[in-house]
């Protein structure tokens, strides 16, 4: 119900972040303590905005924005698959430094995948290929990639 684990449900419980009772030997939380439970972030949080900043050495961060749309009545189904992928450590994108994938505010079916290498990192284009394709294959049932969208971009400043 929480979407935690038990050693960090145990780990709350423990700093009293929330609310349970052992009863018979098994902790016993409260439905009410579960529904209104908010985690806070782990570690500090941020005072101030990172600086901007370019890399030194003439390294430059790239990016591969896709712009594909879910099948309609998909969605809960493709986050599903996109939890079982994280999950599974799957599609990781060798080289990459960070990924996303954002469902619109405005129209949750238009979805943006964002990849983003340093490009000292970044693996031949063949390998990056090789990952497109399974991570393609894996979510055609849920996204249609026959309309989908590439674009390759090179940051100028990052944080």
């Amino acid at each position: 119900m929480l979407g935690l684990s038990y050693y960090t449900v145990y780990e709350y419980i423990r700093e009293k972040r929330l609310v349970a009772e052992i009863v018979g030997g098994i902790y016993m939380i409260p439905k009410k303590a579960v529904e209104e439970f908010r985690p806070r972030p782990t570690g500090r949080t941020r005072t101030k905005p990172p600086a901007w900043r370019s890399y030194r050495a003439g390294a430059k961060v790239r990016a591969m924005d896709i712009q594909v749309r879910a099948h309609e009545g998909q969605q809960q189904r493709l986050i599903e698959k996109l939890k079982a992928m994280q999950e599974n450590q799957q599609y990781l994108f060798p080289g990459t430094m960070q990924r996303y994938i954002f469902a619109d505010d405005a129209d949750p079916l238009n979805v943006t995948i964002t990849l983003i290498w340093k490009d000292t990192e970044m693996p031949d284009e063949s390998v990056v290929q090789d990952e497109l394709k399974g991570f393609r294959q894996e979510l055609a049932d849920v996204l249609d990639w026959e309309t989908a969208q590439y674009r390759t971009k090179q940051a100028i400043i990052h944080t």
